[in-house]
């Protein structure tokens, strides 16, 4: 335990900024549609609050004798990289809301109805409705706070980088992008079936008659059978994010808890 009086201020200081390197990796790379609405300040605000609870525990972090050596940057690398995968299990939780809302914007038409942001890729109405879905359902539930108490415990089993290389853990990461396709698809299956049995029944009127004229019926056809149908898949829908998020968190605790 580093004690703040009983050690110089330049050593506490340098202390302070080792021992939040690992909490400000994962605060700067949050999912956005809410995570880019954190102030950068308030994120390194954060950031040296945990920093400085990590200090305080009995398996405190040890920075490197000297920060600017070529072992200082290896420690500092590895902090920045068990940051980094914390936030990965993030982004996983957060890809199943995008892919579900992806597939359900594109089934309903909306894909046409893109959110046009200069700084980032064009993103589906659907997407960020379900990200936001996703931030309320994490800050409800204190997903914030297990993540802070993930990266503290994270200093008693894993001091150094090094153990995230181990085959078995980089195998389980490698698999967490076929879980988030996977759960994305499977919450956005009891909505996306129903717009496809109307897909289907356009398409054997069209071929009855064809006369019909698909992109002035089958279009506002579709989008308000999408309408109809969300609020009736919103409650499920809820269940399989939350369901998602609660296991990405187990499997980042796994990973870096061991």
């Amino acid at each position: 335990m580093i004690d703040a009086p009983a050690v110089a201020p330049e050593a506490f200081v340098l202390a302070l900024l080792f021992a939040s390197l690992r909490t400000g990796a994962a605060l700067a790379l949050l999912p956005a549609m809410g995570g880019t609405l954190i102030p950068v300040r308030i994120r390194i605000g954060l950031a040296g609050c945990v920093g400085f609870l990590a200090l305080g525990t009995p398996y405190p972090p040890q920075p490197p004798a000297d920060l600017l050596s070529f072992a200082g940057f290896l420690a500092i690398a590895g902090e920045l990289l068990i940051g980094a995968v914390a936030a990965l299990a993030l982004h996983t939780a957060f890809a199943v809301a995008t892919i579900a809302g992806d597939w359900l914007a594109q089934s309903m038409g909306l894909g046409f109805a893109t959110m046009v942001d200069p700084g980032a890729p064009p993103i589906p109405v659907l997407s960020g409705l379900f990200a936001l879905l996703m931030w309320s359902l994490f800050l409800s539930a204190g997903g914030h706070l297990l993540l802070f108490q993930l990266l503290v415990e994270s200093y008693r089993t894993m001091p150094g980088a090094a153990a995230l290389f181990d085959p078995a853990r980089l195998m389980q990461i490698v698999q967490w992008g076929g879980f988030a396709i996977a759960s994305g698809l499977i919450a956005a299956l009891p909505l996306g079936a129903a717009l496809l049995l109307v897909n289907i029944s356009l398409a054997v009127a069209a071929r009855s008659a064809p006369q019909l004229n698909l992109f002035s019926i089958g279009f506002p056809l579709m989008l308000l059978a999408g309408l109809a149908g969300l609020p009736l898949a919103l409650p499920g829908l809820a269940d399989t994010l939350s369901g998602a998020l609660t296991r990405m968190q187990a499997e980042a605790a796994e990973v870096l808890l061991g």
